[in-house]
C-alpha cells in the first residue's frame, strides 16, 4: 500500500473538489467512459450511404434536434425515440462534435 504525505492528500482532495462548468439546456449528451463525445459515422449500402449518429441523449431530444438542424442548415435529422438517438444524413460528425463542445458538452 502506498502512503502519501498529508499535504499531498489534501491537495488531491482540493483539486478534485473544484466545481465543474455547468450548462443549462433542456437536454444532455453524456460522454462515453473514455470522455469522448458519442458521435459516430455509420456506413451502409456498400459504402455509398453515410449517416451520422448522436447517442446517449437525455432530456428533450426534440429541442436538441431543432437547435442542431438550425446550426447545420439541414432538415434531414431523424429522431430514434426508442434508443434516444439522432440520425443525420451524411458525414457531419466533425461539425456536430465541434458544435457540442462549443455548447459545453
Amino acid at each position: 500500500m502506498v502512503r502519501f504525505p498529508r499535504q499531498l492528500v489534501a491537495s488531491i482532495i482540493f483539486v478534485s473538489s473544484i466545481p465543474q462548468k455547468t450548462v443549462m439546456h433542456a437536454y444532455f449528451v453524456n460522454r462515453t467512459r473514455f470522455q469522448s463525445l458519442p458521435v459516430y459515422v455509420d456506413i451502409k449500402n456498400g459504402k455509398t450511404r453515410k449517416l451520422t449518429l448522436v447517442r446517449r441523449i437525455e432530456g428533450d431530444i426534440q429541442a436538441l434536434r431543432n437547435e442542431l438542424s438550425s446550426f447545420l442548415d439541414d432538415g434531414s435529422i431523424q429522431i430514434k425515440s426508442i434508443s434516444n438517438q439522432l440520425v443525420i444524413k451524411g458525414d457531419r460528425s466533425s461539425e456536430v462534435r465541434e458544435w457540442l463542445t462549443k455548447r459545453g458538452f
